[in-house]
């Protein structure tokens, strides 16, 4: 046997192995004393994830270590690298005749399943999801094991676009999904970490969909958690006609709750006011799952305007609101097994907080739930049993219940406070009585407290006096009052582990008794805290409130972008545009200008306004009318996909083909420079046809199509197709970009002008400038080419029976010329083969 399998073939090793045989795929947390060792190829990891020494256990095994108090902070480092934790603690043995302790697993964490406050961010849902395939139809279930929420989709089979974008939608850390199932792709560099789950982990009988979805994240969580059990809010389903639809590219594209620049310059972080941590949540969700419901919308809109009148009352409300904990998740704690003593203080403010706010909001005619029953029953056990001193971070580190609760815990809590003042005051009374210079009380953990006299002194010892032990030195004794003194102050600790552990326990059980109670509060100050932000954005930004249309009309006056605004520099004023689609005449907007004019800004800004007003939202306009939209898609930006193989025009292509499956005549779509990832002449062709495509249908998808291709103007000749430009100033070689968006087409895109503000060296700038005066020119001497009698007048009159082949081909390419509307690279190739001809015909 070679000696790293000696070194693996001892009782901790085997123990060790055995562990990790049942969870390979987590680092195993094993411990020993007081620390947490990993061992081998766990151990590996470790040392460089958390940045510990890899050593070596008996000169062979890998080994690394973590002291067991510091677990939590490790913990988190893993889950943020997408790691599970085993953690296996040391447990007493069954067999009294056993050499090593015995373990066992105590809790899997995963990134899905963690309710820590270290492990979450505040504002963020920590989603757990669930992929279950059942027959013809896939379900998905998406669980925040921190706050109870579950929810869950059911699509067809088929639509693997819409199952993809769902599950991208909510970002899960963790997805959970059958062993036998085949998952959609995703990309590699996606976070979201998967696992597979064995037959054990679902019902043995057919259920229905949903209740298997119960049945195996409760399993799951119960496999995890080990000794407690959780409970999920009821399960809603999610119907995808009650909420405006946003795939993940748009969300990505708009930015509305990330940006890879700048974490603030969001819609989200815009908007965000928000005091508590469910309302930063909430509001997190009404962004990305906008209603579709107009009694919604007014009602977000009447609340708003209460609170618009009432500032006074908001700036006590918001004091309030600061009070307040994150109750859905010190709740998730709780039925973790992570109670702490100081989350009943935060309970306790938050009600008081509650009741503060209800009698506010009561005075300015704002509906808010009134507390529940069970929740004031919870208050007062509280304030019956929770001392008002400052409560301890565990139990046992300072006085948990107050005095005169229990007549056993306060008698226990005067002999730990004052049991070295009573010891003092005896050995004082006892020396003084007996007139024995050498008594004194010492302690002990053998015989504990006992009175040591000189040998000397000892014959002198009174008669109350109990000999305990006889040293050269001396001799040593008690009496009854130190022994019932000792009893009271040894006893003491547990004692008040005892009763504050009961206490504690039945508060905990309480609160969750209350479970159902604590959410629907919490419910209510997220939403209230959600309102609050609207209103604080509404003031500050001067928004006004929309109407709603049911004619499918888009009328937006003077509209502005809420992010780019938010960040201008001081100084800058944002420049409003307005605009106007309607389902029949002008429903597809063809919008040219030059890069840096506000084309982008301008297409984001009319579909994120469109999200405010269906989050019932005030907006960024001087006066707006909308209708519902059922979803809003966007095609901007360009990329390769590296990971899959998939070019910069593929994925555009990829895109574009998903939009164009997917609209509907209520849908709003931004495109954005389709068709620029291809040759000239393919894009062109590919972007025109994209345009006839949807002005077909009627009524028509209300869409704006930014494009550098001034070609497609031109279809401004019906079908609900309209030019929009931004405008420009030109003087003495310089451009001023005035970002006003008219109706018309721009004259020309001033590239080589934005090349130059690039920082472009003047001496290409130059060139190019030489080159596109050449191209122009050629454009030019077609036109004069073109109009010469002598030779082209002939050619245009003759009947097509009597041209050659060479002719016929220069006749399709003269007749209907338009020469302003040719790109310049295509004029030079006419040209080049109207000279040919010409000189052959010579």
């Amino acid at each position: 046997m070679s000696e790293e399998l000696e070194a693996l073939n001892t009782p901790v090793m085997r123990q060790y192995l055995e562990v990790k045989s049942q969870h390979p795929d987590g680092i195993v947390f094993f411990r020993m004393g007081d620390f947490y060792e990993m061992f081998l190829d766990d151990a590996k990891q470790a040392a460089v994830l958390l940045d510990i020494t890899l050593t070596k256990r008996q000169n062979q095994i890998p080994m690394a270590g973590i002291p067991y108090h510091a677990m939590e902070g490790y913990i988190a480092k893993l889950i943020s690298g997408g790691k599970k934790v085993v953690v296996c603690e040391q447990t007493k043995s069954d067999d009294p005749k056993a050499k090593i302790m015995s373990r066992e697993v105590v809790r899997i964490v995963t990134p899905g399943t963690v309710v820590e406050d270290n492990l979450l961010s505040g504002y963020q849902n920590n989603y757990l999801s669930l992929f279950l395939a059942e027959k013809k139809f896939v379900y998905l279930a998406f669980a925040d094991v921190s706050t109870a929420e579950l929810v869950y989709f059911y699509y067809p089979a088929s639509e693997h676009e819409k199952i993809k974008d769902t599950i991208q939608r909510f970002s899960p850390k963790e997805l959970l999904y059958p062993e036998s199932s085949l998952l959609p792709e995703f990309p590699k560099d996606s976070e979201i970490i998967l696992t597979s789950l064995s037959p054990s982990f679902f019902p043995a009988k057919e259920t229905k969909p949903i209740d298997t979805v119960v049945h195996v994240l409760d399993a799951y969580l119960q496999y995890n958690y080990r000794q407690h059990s959780f409970k999920f809010k009821a399960p809603r389903l999610i119907d995808e006609s009650d909420f405006l639809g946003l795939d993940e590219r748009t969300v990505s594209h708009l930015e509305l709750v990330e940006n890879q620049n700048n974490k603030n310059h969001t819609l989200f972080g815009v908007l965000n006011r928000c005091i508590t941590s469910p309302g930063k949540r909430y509001l997190r969700q009404r962004i990305l799952f906008p209603t579709r419901n107009p009694e919604m919308i007014r009602s977000h809109w009447d609340k708003i305007e209460i609170l618009s009148g009432s500032k006074k009352e908001r700036a006590i409300i918001k004091t309030s609101l600061a009070e307040m904990i994150d109750l859905e998740r010190v709740l998730a704690r709780f039925r973790g097994g992570k109670a702490s003593p100081r989350d009943f203080r935060g309970i306790q403010k938050s009600i008081q907080a509650y009741e503060g706010i209800k009698s506010v909001l009561d005075s300015i005619g704002f509906s808010f739930s009134s507390l529940q029953k069970g929740i004031l029953s919870f208050q007062k056990q509280m304030e019956t049993r929770i001392t008002d001193e400052e409560l301890p971070v565990f139990l046992g580190n300072s006085p948990f219940l107050k005095k005169g609760y229990s007549a056993d815990y306060d008698k226990a809590s005067l002999a730990k406070e004052k049991g070295k003042d009573w010891i003092l005051e005896l050995e004082e009374k006892e020396k003084s009585n007996s007139g024995l210079s050498t008594l004194k009380i010492r302690y002990n953990k053998i015989l504990g407290y006992f009175i040591e006299i000189s040998r000397g002194q000892a014959k002198d010892a009174p008669s109350h006096f109990v000999k305990k032990q006889t040293l050269v030195t001396g001799e040593r004794f008690t009496t009854p009052e130190l022994e019932e003194m000792e009893r009271a102050i040894l006893e003491a600790d547990e004692i008040i582990e005892a009763i504050e552990k009961k206490e504690f326990d039945f508060l905990v059980s309480l609160a969750l008794e209350n479970f159902s109670d604590f959410l629907h509060l919490a419910s209510e100050i997220a939403s209230l805290d959600y309102h609050l932000s609207l209103t604080e954005c509404k003031e500050e930004f001067q928004w006004i409130c929309p109407e709603i249309r049911e004619d499918g009309n888009m009328i937006l006056t003077e509209s502005r972008h809420p992010v780019v605004e938010a960040f201008l520099p001081v100084g800058e004023r944002f420049v409003p545009n307005s605009i106007e689609l309607n389902p029949s005449e002008d429903a597809i907007a063809i919008l040219t200008g030059p890069n840096m004019a506000g084309k982008s800004t301008y297409m984001r800004q009319v579909a994120i306004v469109q999200i405010l007003f269906q989050m019932g939202s005030y907006i960024p306009a001087k006066s707006a009318s909308l209708p519902i939209v059922d979803r809003i898609f966007t095609r901007i930006g360009s990329g390769d996909n590296l990971t899959t193989g998939e070019s910069t025009f593929y994925v555009e292509m990829k895109e574009t083909a998903y939009i164009l499956s997917q609209y509907t005549k209520d849908s709003l779509i931004i495109f954005d420079e389709v068709g620029r990832g291809t040759s000239t002449y393919d894009g062109l062709s590919i972007a025109w046809a994209i345009i006839e495509f949807l002005s077909k249908d009627f009524p028509r998808a209300k869409t704006i199509f930014a494009t550098h291709y001034h070609e497609l103007t031109e279809l401004e000749k019906g079908n609900g197709i309209f030019n929009l430009y931004l405008d420009t100033y030109e003087k003495e070689g310089e451009v001023l970009f005035l970002k006003k968006v008219k109706r018309g087409k721009s004259k020309q895109s001033f590239g080589i002008y934005v090349a130059k503000l690039a920082g472009i060296p003047e001496v290409v700038t130059s060139r190019a400038k030489n080159i596109l005066s050449g191209l122009e020119s050629k454009k030019r001497e077609i036109k004069i080419k073109t109009e010469e009698p002598s030779l082209f007048g002939s050619l245009l009159e003759a009947p097509s029976s009597s041209l050659t082949q060479g002719e016929e081909r220069i006749l399709k390419k003269l007749k209907g010329l338009e020469i302003n509307k040719i790109p310049p690279m295509e004029a030079l190739q006419i040209l080049e083969e109207l000279n040919r001809w010409s000189k052959e015909k010579e």
